[in-house]
């Protein structure tokens, strides 16, 4: 049983994961619990149509009918609960009504009495964490670099023009397309001039298609749009411009030039928040002003924004935040294209590359 929330952990850890139990022949049923998040995008569930080896999928109010006594679920008789994401508190619950053990992935531990082994996905998380059950597994994300590889180098030229061959990435929030994809086009235009070979990419995930983005960025952009073959473009690019997320992990995988762009002032009532500030966001009147001062004093106090540059605990990926502006960010683009040949070593200790089969091992070891 799987419990996971955001289509980055579902896309590259669950995926990862079913596609090594698939590979190692390891005779279990999966069940994927679809958490309730803001966090989510809403097409989780399109993700896991297309594979076969999940026995089933519960939505997210599913799993909370389930969690919270609504709706009754048998279990077989033995099993493992994998939390990857969502509120934990939703495994905790599941645990409780099935018996089986709670194995935690990911940065955070949260509810430690009821966890019953933690899967450290970095060094330093399994560093910080004094928990006597606790094991160093690894980035799934990493693994999915890896194993892909090959795939992505043999595939189709994506950028056709010339170099530089410039990748803006959304992200997988529809609410920020519509003030994203704009400032991606004013920065393609002020690149062009300046660069009149260059090649530039749109890319989205695989579960959208042009039908979900509004059809007059479609008929406006001189940006060609690709859908689900991001790793394609992340490994064929020379620079990628993107929000945080995901992504930038794998594009840190990838050793490619990034700028990383979080722009607070235009969309900041569509930004998601747990808890308290995203109630108090939804009051009338105040709440807006409210949640807008919160998130400025978030972003004042995060060092970082983007996972490389948290993890490293230094600048990997330049970050601009805040109130940006397309001429700011053209600036910054041009700088780093013709600034020194970007490179650095991902220490092997801190970054495994086994991490899925890693966990693959555990699964056979210790559940069968």
């Amino acid at each position: 049983m799987i419990t996971v929330n955001g289509p980055g952990e579902l896309y590259y850890w669950a995926m990862t994961l079913l596609e090594s139990i698939v590979a190692n022949k390891v005779p279990i049923q999966v069940w994927i619990f679809l958490t309730p998040c803001q966090f989510s995008s809403g097409y989780e569930q399109k993700v896991l149509q297309e594979n076969q080896i999940v026995t089933k999928v519960f939505s997210p109010n599913e799993t909370k009918q389930i969690c919270w006594g609504k709706k009754s679920l048998s279990f077989p008789q033995r099993g493992l609960i994998l939390f990857l994401g969502g509120d934990i508190f939703n495994a905790v619950l599941l645990k409780k009504k099935s018996g089986y053990p709670l194995w935690v992935y990911g940065s955070h531990l949260r509810w430690p009495k009821h966890v019953d082994l933690y899967l450290a996905r970095f060094l330093c998380d399994y560093n910080r964490h004094q928990f006597p059950q606790k094991e160093f597994i690894g980035d799934l994300l990493y693994s999915y670099v890896i194993q892909k590889k090959s795939m992505v180098e043999k595939g189709e030229q994506c950028f056709y023009q010339g170099e530089p061959r410039i990748l803006f990435l959304p992200g997988s929030r529809l609410f920020a397309y519509e003030y994203l994809i704009p400032f991606y086009r004013k920065i393609a235009d002020l690149l062009l001039p300046i660069f009149p070979k260059s090649s530039f990419a749109l890319g989205f995930p695989s579960y959208y298609s042009k039908k979900d983005v509004p059809n007059d960025y479609v008929k406006s952009m001189k940006i060609p749009f690709y859908f689900g073959v991001t790793s394609q473009l992340m490994f064929q690019s020379d620079i990628a411009i993107a929000v945080p997320g995901s992504s930038n992990l794998e594009l840190f995988y990838r050793k490619k030039k990034t700028l990383i762009i979080l722009p607070l002032d235009s969309n900041f009532q569509n930004i998601p928040l747990t808890g308290i500030p995203e109630f108090i966001g939804k009051i009338p009147r105040m709440g807006p002003m409210i949640k807008k001062m919160i998130i400025n004093t978030m972003n004042k106090r995060k060092k970082w924004v983007s996972l490389p540059n948290i993890i490293m605990d230094r600048e990997i990926f330049p970050e601009l935040r805040g109130k940006i502006m397309p001429e700011q960010t053209a600036h910054k683009i041009v700088d780093m294209i013709q600034g020194p040949h970007f490179n650095y070593e991902i220490p092997e200790k801190d970054f495994p590359t086994t991490a899925v089969s890693a966990l693959t091992q555990f699964i056979q070891e210790k559940i069968l």
